[in-house]
């Protein structure tokens, strides 16, 4: 009974990481739609200060998407292990409402007509690897939390 446990807790461990990269990406979408994306100073390298801020800014917003994801499915998924129905009903609402944020973001993303490219892929990338690792950080604090209450 003790490896199945072990199981649901490493799966549930594996959804949280994989939910904040998810919300890192969203975020990616949403920034690169909205033209203030990782990519603002891979295209206007000689520009100046304005393309490095708005990358700045990107770099933590969707590293900053990465941890909160991956620490809140970690806090709902043990809030559901626990039985806690409240917590379940409330996130069930919000995981609704991101996926229909990233299939909206997705879809105007994919109608404009100046996104590909090199650049695009180094961002995208970049993106991913950023999420992943604040997404398990994330994960990783709501799992010491519990274990401490």
């Amino acid at each position: 009974m003790d490896t199945d446990t072990d199981i649901l807790r490493r799966l549930h461990y594996a959804a949280a990481i994989a939910c904040g990269v998810f919300a890192a990406l969203v975020m990616h979408i949403v920034l690169t739609v909205f033209g203030v994306g990782l990519d603002a100073v891979l295209r206007d390298a000689a520009a100046g200060n304005k393309p490095q801020l708005i990358s700045a800014l990107a770099w933590w917003a969707i590293g900053g998407a990465g941890f909160v994801g991956g620490w809140a499915t970690g806090a709902y998924l043990i809030a559901a292990a626990r039985e806690r129905d409240f917590v379940y009903r409330l996130a069930r609402g919000f995981l609704v409402a991101l996926v229909f944020a990233a299939a909206t973001a997705g879809g105007i993303m994919s109608k404009t007509g100046n996104l590909g490219g090199t650049v695009d892929v180094i961002a995208g990338l970049t993106a991913l690897g950023l999420g992943l690792i604040c997404a398990f950080c994330g994960a990783r604090l709501a799992y010491l939390n519990a274990e401490q209450v």
